[in-house]
C-alpha cells in the first residue's frame, strides 16, 4: 500500500510540474503557439445582397465534406418562387450543395466524388460568399 501511494503521488507531481511549466514564460523571451479557430463557422453565408439573382443565401450547418451541408432558401411570392440571397437564411428551404475544404480543385473533386455531390468543384474564391479561399461547392445540386 505504502508503494502504491508513493507512484500515485509521484504521478500527481509530475502533472503538476508539466502544468506549471506549460503555464511559466519561456526563458528569453520565446514564442506562444495560437490555435487557429473554426474553419468556417456553422451559419447564414450572405448572398451578397443579391436578392437570391446571382448568389442565394447558404445555411452551412459546420461540417465541412458532408453530402449538403448547405441549404439556400426561397420564397412564394406572385406564383413563383425567388431565391433568399438578403443574409437572412429564411424562407422555405429549396436546395442544398456540398461544400469541401481542399487545397486545390483536384482534392476538392475527390472529395466532392467521395460524398456522392458530383465530379465538379468550383472555387468560392471571388465569388459573393465570404467563405475562406480553400472552400469549394461542389457541382451537384441537391433538390428538397
Amino acid at each position: 500500500m505504502n508503494v502504491r501511494r508513493r507512484v500515485v503521488g509521484l504521478g500527481v507531481a509530475t502533472a503538476a510540474v508539466l502544468v506549471l511549466g506549460a503555464c511559466a514564460p519561456m526563458p528569453g523571451g520565446g514564442t506562444t503557439t495560437t490555435l487557429p479557430g473554426p474553419w468556417l463557422l456553422p451559419g447564414c453565408l450572405d448572398g451578397a445582397g443579391t436578392d437570391g439573382a446571382a448568389a442565394p443565401d447558404l445555411l452551412y450547418n459546420g461540417t465541412p465534406n458532408a453530402r449538403g451541408n448547405a441549404t439556400f432558401f426561397a420564397t412564394i411570392s406572385g406564383g413563383g418562387l425567388t431565391l433568399v440571397g438578403n443574409g437572412s437564411c429564411l424562407g422555405l428551404p429549396a436546395g442544398a450543395i456540398t461544400i469541401v475544404r481542399a487545397d486545390n480543385e483536384t482534392d476538392a473533386v475527390f472529395l466532392c466524388e467521395a460524398a456522392s455531390s458530383g465530379s465538379g468543384a468550383t472555387s468560392f474564391t471571388g465569388s459573393p460568399w465570404s467563405a475562406p479561399s480553400d472552400a469549394w461547392a461542389c457541382s451537384d445540386t441537391i433538390q428538397l
